[in-house]
């Protein structure tokens, strides 16, 4: 299966500036698999080592002195010599002996000339320990999620409609025709979602059934966990506030809501580690008056998105029979919200961590919204995921009216033909384009500005 992330550590590899790499991203979404396939496109020996099981060069590593170590690994794989440049060591499930993270250290300065990669399902609970020593400045990172709808049209070998994503523009635009085949595909991939072992499964099979089994399969794997998780935080807590997310999509996060009669501290710990697990994202509020737009984000005033919306699906208990082309109309545009936020924590370099902001202005009497504020140069950008006439956009149209610094263009995403139109802001007086794509390109909007 293709991955953007295959081509990073292709590079990666051959980079003279390369440290060595720990890959991020929640259980299942395809990290080991992608370690994998990028040895195999670099024709280079992978060695990997799980840290679940029993190894006996773990008893060096107080000694710092990694070409020792990785001399006794390759030994114990009956390798007498090796060409260090030929050869990627990964360790995989490092949360089970984190020891091997402050190691990294001497690995780059000790012995730069070995590819040395790391990944684990719940490295980031280790990652964010207060009391975790970390190799600051010694090493890189690489995030992952799920499958994009581009990748997930590769993992179905649907590769010429993926490659053709990239030509479309307001000056190229995608046919009637070709657009039906597209929304067909979205419906799938709304179902199916991007986790990896789904994708392959409705590859393989085209049986929902088997692609329904799968996706369950993934959510007790993840409920299995919970013991696993941030130890401050109740299981049970957990357990209820990872149901009800897939349920408020879109929505303020209010902690009440998600477990009735709970303690505030309970269920915001118990969000913490769904957070820490990768399988929840927030949607942090900022006032979206300039770059970068961490600046005036309010940590308490968040939305809540869940990892995958195949898995959402699930949760929800929807099946295809139950999804029109139209994502807006279904729950109330949460499954269309959920579609572009998890695109959106995609789009971006992928040693960025992957983070979401929206706006909103309360006042009495009404509530305006911006669903993802984005950036385009030194531009902030509102994006909207809705349907309706470009002048019934009241909450878009109050943005513009209150922002000092306006914005050149709009984004918004429905299931009409690309187009874009010249929006006039009566108030102020001020233009803008108001550019409206389908779903399915959300990752190239940037060739419709451009």
């Amino acid at each position: 299966m293709y991955r953007k992330q295959i081509d990073y550590i292709h590079d990666w590899f051959y980079r003279k500036t390369r440290k060595p790499l720990i890959i991020r991203g929640a259980r299942q979404v395809g990290k080991t698999t992608t370690v994998t396939l990028a040895a195999k496109k670099l024709d280079v020996e992978l060695i990997a080592i799980n840290l679940e099981d029993q190894h006996s060069f773990l008893s060096e590593i107080p000694k710092n002195d990694p070409r020792s170590i990785f001399e006794l690994i390759a030994l114990s794989r009956g390798m007498t010599s090796f060409d260090p440049e030929r050869v990627i060591f990964f360790f995989d499930e490092a949360q089970e002996h984190p020891e091997i993270i402050p190691f990294l250290r001497y690995c780059y300065e000790k012995a730069p000339e070995y590819h040395v990669i790391l990944t684990g399902s719940l490295l980031e609970f280790v990652l964010n320990s207060p009391d975790f020593s970390f190799p600051v400045g010694r090493i890189e990172f690489l995030f992952m999620g799920p499958m994009t709808f581009s990748e997930y049209l590769y993992g179905i070998n649907q590769g010429a409609l993926a490659d053709k994503l990239k030509t479309f523009s307001l000056t190229q635009p995608v046919s009637e025709a070709l657009h039906q085949i597209y929304l067909q595909h979205q419906r799938t991939y709304t179902i199916t979602g991007g986790m990896p072992e789904a994708v392959k499964v409705y590859r393989d099979t085209q049986s929902w059934l088997e692609v329904a089994r799968i996706k369950e399969s993934i959510l007790e794997t993840y409920q299995a966990d919970f013991g696993k998780y941030y130890k401050r935080a109740n299981t049970d807590a957990i357990r209820q506030v990872f149901k009800k997310i897939p349920l408020t999509l879109g929505n303020k996060t209010i902690y009440s809501k998600l477990i009735e009669g709970g303690r505030t501290e309970t269920v915001k710990k118990a969000l913490e580690a769904l957070e820490l697990a990768r399988v929840v994202s927030l949607c942090v509020h900022t006032a979206g008056n300039g770059l970068p737009l961490a600046t005036e984000q309010k940590n308490n005033h968040f939305k809540t998105f869940f990892l995958d919306i195949g898995l959402v699906m699930s949760v929800m208990g929807l099946q295809i029979d139950a999804i029109p082309n139209d994502l807006n109309s279904i729950a109330s545009g949460a499954i269309a919200e959920q579609f572009i936020a998890q695109h959106l924590l995609d789009d971006r370099e992928l040693f960025q961590k992957p983070q979401l902001y929206y706006w909103q202005r309360q006042k009495q009497g009404s509530i305006s919204e911006i669903d993802f504020l984005t950036r385009y140069k030194n531009h902030v950008i509102p994006i909207e995921v809705k349907s309706g006439a470009a002048g019934s956009m009241k909450s878009l149209q109050v943005f513009i009216r209150l922002k000092q610094e306006k914005p050149p263009f709009a984004l918004r995403f429905l299931e009409n033909l690309p187009e874009s139109k010249t929006v006039l802001n009566k108030e102020t007086g001020h233009q803008y384009q108001l550019i409206s794509l389908p779903h399915y390109l959300v990752e190239y909007w940037r060739s419709f500005v451009e």
